[in-house]
């Protein structure tokens, strides 16, 4: 088993841009802003990329697709919950969405980069997990537990937002 020292040093070199990428959208996710609601589904849209090219690079992606479906049904509604601790405002003048700051983009882009990160260098450390169904079904399952987290949330908030618009209020 490599030491902490040579998984790092083994690590490509774009895996460090991307991390920065995450704590910084992450602690810009702490202060309130107003935004597009585009914007607002960046971070779940990255939970639904990364999740499905894990399923694609998988060497059996029907059972990993299994597991991560079953996982993102599960994970809805937490994903929910979670969305209903945060404010959330629609501006009728300009469609945009005015949020109140929170710690959920951080963690959860920490939890879906480190998630990865652990997953990958599982898999180059012990490339015969690659094979093994139990394996293949946890990894899946994994990337529908963020994408789960990360669909409920943002539909929590969109509902929320929009839900006086639809009634007229």
């Amino acid at each position: 088993m490599p030491s902490a020292y040579q998984i790092v040093v083994n690590t490509p070199l774009w895996v460090w841009p991307l991390m920065l990428l995450v704590l910084w959208l992450g602690w810009r996710g702490l202060q309130p802003r107003v935004l597009p609601p585009v914007r607002l589904a960046i971070l779940p849209l990255v939970g639904v990329v990364t999740s499905l090219a894990g399923i694609a690079q998988s060497l059996q992606p029907a059972l990993a697709g299994a597991g991560w479906a079953v996982a993102l049904l599960a994970a809805l509604p937490l994903g929910w919950a979670i969305g209903t601790r945060r404010a959330v405002r629609l501006r009728p003048e300009d469609g945009r969405l005015e949020v109140t700051g929170g710690w959920f983009a951080l963690g959860f882009g920490i939890s879906i980069f480190f998630v990865r990160y652990a997953l990958g260098v599982l898999s180059g450390v012990m490339p015969h997990l690659r094979a093994a169904p139990l394996w293949i079904v946890l990894s899946g399952s994994v990337g529908g537990v963020v994408t789960g987290i990360g669909l409920g949330w943002l539909a929590n908030l969109l509902f929320r937002a929009y839900r006086g618009v639809a009634i007229g209020g």
